[in-house]
């Protein structure tokens, strides 16, 4: 299956929000709103995307239904995430990968959304962007959370563009695959069932927040015993923020074990995911992994070329 792009934003386009997982909180989601109106863009909210399920957004069927309907409207642009929290994994067993093939356009949110990125680009062939949410970064909630590049990305300004990690954990060659991965707890889940994420050939990204360095330790281990972890091209880690406080063995130690016979390049510290800044991932793009300097380069653009 070909790998489709979506149409780039342009000025005063119209972005919709959607509540896929958590419950949103409204002075949070009003904060982020007039962000990106602020941008210049006309903004959409889902019809009930303050519903309340418990710590859900509502039930599956109100999510499930209200994404596909944005990706059918030919009026916004872009769909962008309100929050993660849980649920996300919840609609991909009544959402039609055809439809949105069909209807392909820029859709953003990290997190819990990882479940609905990877299944983008593995299900549906489309581009799908791991990246800041409207009610957390665009809220404000983290300080410096959206990149200088974001908007250049999106807008197809930014053809091609690097992103530097802290360490090198693994050296070697440079390795090219597709970009696969985002919140390790969230991809864990998915093994066994029939959205399991596809790994081979890719370069993984894998980052989480508040998990203590066992639950890190198990969710690898869980990875690497289903083979997820043996044909990658590369893997790419991000900062792993709050998950070492009190550790007899931290994070770093970790992944050292875990990943010290790898014979791919593993490079950490990536500002990605729950970081500050939250950096642009194209779930899908064809990306390049420099193993001895560690650098994650975007080896194309990230939406189709602007007519």
């Amino acid at each position: 299956m070909n790998l489709l792009k979506p149409p780039p934003l342009r000025p005063g386009d119209t972005i919709g929000v959607i509540a896929p997982a958590g419950a949103v909180y409204e002075d949070l989601l009003a904060k982020g709103v007039r962000a990106l109106e602020a941008r210049g863009f006309r903004v959409v909210l889902a019809e009930g995307i303050l519903a309340r399920k418990g710590y859900l957004a509502g039930s599956e069927q109100q999510r499930a239904e209200t994404l596909e309907r944005f990706f059918l409207r030919d009026d916004i642009a872009a769909i962008f995430c309100a929050r993660g929290g849980f649920g996300s994994i919840q609609l991909l067993p009544a959402l039609d990968p055809e439809l949105i093939r069909a209807h392909p356009k820029i859709f953003v949110g990290f997190s819990d959304v990882t479940a609905l990125l990877n299944w983008m680009s593995q299900r549906c062939g489309v581009v799908a962007f791991h990246g800041p949410m409207v009610a957390v970064e665009f809220a404000g909630e983290l300080e410096g959370g959206v990149s200088s590049g974001f908007w250049d990305a999106l807008t197809g300004k930014r053809r091609l563009w690097q992103i530097n990690g802290s360490s090198v954990l693994r050296g070697g060659a440079s390795v090219r695959g597709a970009l696969a991965g985002g919140c390790l707890s969230v991809l864990v889940t998915t093994l066994g069932t029939p959205y399991e994420i596809d790994t081979a050939g890719k370069i993984v990204f894998l980052e989480d927040v508040g998990e203590r360095p066992y639950r890190i330790e198990r969710m690898l281990t869980h990875l690497r015993m289903a083979g997820k972890l043996d044909d990658v091209a590369g893997v790419v880690t991000g900062a792993f923020n709050d998950c070492e406080t009190g550790a007899e063995r931290d994070v770093t130690e970790v992944l050292a074990d875990v990943f010290a016979d790898a014979p791919y390049p593993v490079v950490t510290g990536l500002p990605c995911g729950h970081a500050t800044p939250n950096t642009l991932l194209p779930i899908g793009l064809n990306a390049e992994l420099d193993g001895r300097n560690g650098v994650l380069m975007l080896v194309e653009p990230a939406t189709r070329a602007a007519c």
